[in-house]
């Protein structure tokens, strides 16, 4: 007899007052984890920053890991935006069991979330489903510029697929860094 398969698998905060606990994820062909080495990347890049104070927004939240791992190394509040409710309400359970105070979670479409007038973030997760075009992607940043979202030297990390076309990213955005990892390019931009 076949075992069936599990529909929730878990992955670990790799750093912080929570490193080693578990995030849990339901299985989810829309999900892609940011992996833990690029999360390492990431936050390397912004270490020499005094995370405590950044207000931090989540466009695609997906498993939360992003967010859960600049709490754990105290950033001050996150933002976390999802649409789809199953994964909505695993991102509930989670805040839940790691007992988050600081975190705000809608259920809502990014682009119309964006859409309006913001409160101001230092560090923005810009990680949407890939797509060839990066329509979401590029979208996402022009209205995250457009609309107030986005503190003067805002950090703003953007995943995408290597082989898409070129993004268009707002012209006083400069990438900090960047690296490609398999089919992933992920970079980390300074908003000027």
């Amino acid at each position: 007899m076949k075992k069936k398969a599990s529909s929730i698998n878990s992955i670990y905060i790799i750093s912080g007052k929570w490193k080693g606990k578990k995030i849990y994820v339901i299985n989810n062909f829309l999900l892609k984890p940011t992996m833990n080495f690029i999360r390492q990347n990431l936050f390397n890049w912004i270490i020499k920053e005094d995370i405590h104070m950044f207000k931090c927004l989540d466009c695609y939240a997906g498993t939360g890991s992003l967010s859960f791992e600049a709490l754990s190394r105290n950033a001050f509040s996150a933002t976390l935006i999802e649409n789809n409710y199953k994964i909505f309400q695993q991102l509930k359970k989670n805040i839940f069991l790691l007992k988050i105070k600081n975190i705000f979670l809608i259920y809502k479409n990014t682009l119309d979330f964006l859409s309006k007038k913001g409160v101001q973030h230092d560090l923005i997760f810009v990680d949407p489903p890939f797509c060839q075009k990066n329509f979401l992607l590029e979208q996402t940043c022009f209205l995250l510029e457009k609309n107030n979202w986005l503190k003067k030297n805002a950090r703003i990390y953007i995943e995408y697929k290597t082989k898409s076309k070129n993004v268009t990213l707002p012209k006083n955005w400069m990438i900090y860094r960047k690296k490609k990892f398999s089919i992933v390019t992920y970079a980390l931009c300074i908003r000027n």
